[in-house]
């Protein structure tokens, strides 16, 4: 009987110790170090490809390809997972490196061409989708694509940005694409040259976007916006800062979250806003004498946010505040302290994986590394070490895509 009970103890314990082995080993990361581009897949970590000044990895939506940008920027390359062969496909400009979410085809901007190539065809090569874009993104069926022109300065004024949907199989022919809406001339309420990328919710029916006039002015205020896809709706949600990361669609698509607040500066006037589309009405998040940041939503009713204590221009940089990640509860807004990074250091770019897995970015500026909590409660743990910083490049995705099933 004892022996039993002891056989009974072990079974439990390699079960429970494969469990965990199981839910590490899914998490996936494809980052930029200074030699070159690596993957972590759980906790065995592998260089894929060895040289400098790589950016932008991005898997494809079933984790078989990643895409990286090399020779600052002016080389697109994929290296396939399962093969461990690398293939350039193409030479020139790049910009907004995007996969389709349905099928393995890459999608990128070369000057104002947008361009996709069939990964799945060895011998294929790229084909251009259409001229004159701006921004762009992907349709959720994969099957086009949402694009958004620049404005254009004219003796009366800047021209209004146009949105058009552009299938996939466009070729260059003007005849197949649709025009979706044309956005508002410039105004003393509005003003747009170009737009950010698209981020569809309300099942697919729906997109948002950030909608930026001249830089100058970009760097203190934007205008949120939601259209329906048939464009027969627009809205104007609020004005925040041009930062693609501050405004998500929650898991089930009902509600869009954003950082709303102006001014250049992120670490003052931002606030954690939720935006329902039913009601049309905003629920503030923020908390008194705090700005918040980068933030992911962990389900229908919790927020994962980066938020620090905030401070102007006038604080010496020796008593500026880092930033620290806190779950804000949707219903009343209440707020839990989940880190405590050691002086110096912020936590900031949270993203939310199955199981309700945590990962986030610990970074104080030199250097960086990727903290993971198996779940809200539980300890944090060192995931990826020594990530490069993005210092000649925009945001964190240039140096880190966390794979998701798409």
């Amino acid at each position: 009987m004892k022996r039993l009970f002891i056989c009974g103890l072990i079974f439990i314990s390699i079960f429970i110790s494969h469990t965990n082995f199981a839910e590490a080993s899914d998490r996936r990361a494809a980052f930029i170090r200074s030699d070159g581009l690596w993957l972590k897949e759980g906790e065995l970590e592998r260089k894929l490809v060895e040289s400098s000044g790589l950016t932008h990895p991005t898997f494809s939506s079933n984790g078989t390809y990643i895409s990286y940008i090399a020779h600052r920027g002016k080389e697109l390359w994929v290296y396939n997972r399962v093969t461990r062969l690398k293939r350039k496909v193409f030479d020139g400009d790049v910009s907004l490196t995007r996969w389709s979410p349905t099928e393995s085809k890459l999608a990128w901007k070369s000057g104002g061409v947008l361009n996709v190539i069939d990964l799945t065809r060895p011998a294929s090569s790229f084909q251009n989708v259409i001229l004159g874009t701006g921004n762009y993104s992907w349709t959720p069926d994969g099957r086009g694509f949402v694009v958004s022109s620049s404005a254009n300065l004219e003796p009366d004024g800047w021209s209004p940005v146009r949105l058009f949907y552009v299938p996939l199989n466009a070729n260059g022919d003007l005849k197949k694409v649709q025009n979706i809406t044309t956005l508002p001339k410039m105004s003393d309420t509005f003003f747009a040259i170009g737009t950010t990328e698209f981020k569809w919710g309300m099942d697919d029916q729906w997109f948002a976007f950030i909608a930026c006039p001249t830089a100058s002015m970009s760097a203190d205020s934007n205008t949120l916006m939601v259209v329906s896809l048939d464009g027969s709706k627009t809205r104007m949600i609020g004005n925040m800062l041009d930062q693609p990361n501050w405004f998500n669609w929650s898991p089930n698509t009902k509600q869009l979250g954003y950082i709303k607040g102006i001014g250049r500066l992120t670490s003052e006037n931002k606030r954690l806003t939720v935006w329902n589309p039913k009601s049309g009405k905003e629920i503030n998040l923020s908390y008194t004498g705090y700005a918040d940041g980068d933030f992911t939503w962990l389900n229908d009713r919790n927020i994962i946010v980066s938020r620090q204590i905030e401070w102007g221009y006038g604080v010496p940089q020796e008593k500026r505040a880092k930033p620290f990640l806190v779950s804000v509860k949707i219903d009343d807004g209440s707020g839990k302290r989940l880190t405590n990074p050691a002086r110096g250091e912020a936590d900031v770019y949270p993203k939310t994986l199955p199981g309700e897995q945590l990962t986030w970015i610990r970074t104080n500026t030199q250097s960086a590394k990727v903290m993971v909590k198996e779940g809200l409660d539980a300890p944090e743990t060192l995931w990826i070490n020594n990530l490069r910083t993005p210092q000649d490049c925009s945001g964190w995705s240039c140096m880190l895509d966390i794979y998701e099933a798409r």
